[in-house]
């Protein structure tokens, strides 16, 4: 599965994203695989060409974009010293999702590396518009990066939720499983897989005399449990990489993932039929801002 040959950095020219291009360039020596440094760079007034003469105002524009480019060689030879193979692609387009999906509409690629920035002070990451559009619309697997260095050996957390998977073959949690195999083999690291429910709705929904809701709560684990072992079993995973948590997702999930100090989430996005949207879940794009860590969102 991870037959990386093209990955794309996205980088904003007003944030850092050195990290990102870092991490990047150590999945690109995985495969061999070369790097693009894509950016989209826009000026309202250069835009307008007020109160510029045409020849003038395009004159403006070249200026701003080789800035642009300079910006992008400065960046890309991070990942030059470390032998890996860099082009940069700069676009004069006011959004950069946008361009960036028209790019890989032309171009083959394979996955999607962007820096976000995790407001410590609130504790949340702050997505811009641009990350939205990508979570929502990027049509190859998008990692999304935080500040912080991966550990050596990294640690990942597969997010999954076996008892909702379909009975199709290949459903969605095993694709997050494969995905995160294969970073862990691939970058000597460690998996585990991690599944959190909430039985409260169902517990208040049967809280009658009749009905005995300690033997309801063992029985719902117990089926969580299964569906997580199966799972695991399936995989080759062993049982002591495997995270049953209870509560509401919008915490346990942020809180494991910060107290374990893992380096990366993995989750899953399935398209929506008519839309050309994936959907990650209301739960999911909950959480998303509350997650400290590097987040892969697989397609």
């Amino acid at each position: 599965m991870f037959a990386q040959k093209h990955i794309v950095v996205l980088i904003d020219p007003a944030e850092e994203s050195a990290l990102a291009v870092r991490k990047a360039s150590r999945l690109a020596r995985i495969d061999k695989a070369r790097l693009t440094l894509f950016a989209s760079g826009y000026n309202a007034t250069l835009a307008s060409n007020h109160p510029l003469n045409p020849d003038t105002a395009d004159q403006a524009k070249d200026a701003y974009m080789r800035r642009l480019m300079e910006g992008l060689e400065t960046i890309a030879d991070i990942a030059r010293n470390d032998g890996v193979e860099v082009t940069t692609k700069g676009v004069w387009d006011k959004h950069a999702g946008p361009a960036l999906m028209n790019f890989i509409e032309e171009e083959p690629v394979d996955m999607v590396v962007k820096a976000t920035h995790h407001q410590n002070v609130i504790q949340r990451t702050f997505f811009s518009q641009t990350d939205w559009e990508l979570i929502r619309h990027c049509p190859v697997p998008l990692l999304l990066t935080k500040a912080n260095a991966w550990n050596d050996p990294i640690r990942l957390t597969a997010a999954v939720d076996p008892v909702q998977a379909n009975d199709k073959p290949d459903t969605l949690d095993e694709h997050i499983v494969r995905w995160g195999k294969d970073f862990a083999t691939h970058l000597g690291g460690r998996l585990e897989l991690l599944h959190v429910y909430d039985p409260t709705p169902l517990l208040i929904y049967l809280d009658q005399p009749t009905i005995d809701s300690a033997d309801i709560s063992e029985e719902i684990r117990e089926q969580h449990e299964q569906a997580l072992a199966k799972l695991a079993q399936d995989h080759d995973i062993p049982k002591d990489q495997t995270v049953l948590e209870t509560g509401s997702t919008l915490s346990v999930i942020p809180e494991h993932l910060h107290q374990t100090n893992t380096d990366m989430v993995i989750m899953g996005a399935v398209a929506r039929s008519g839309l050309e949207r994936w959907l990650l879940g209301h739960t999911a794009e909950k959480i998303l801002d509350r997650i400290t860590v590097d987040i892969l969102i697989v397609k």
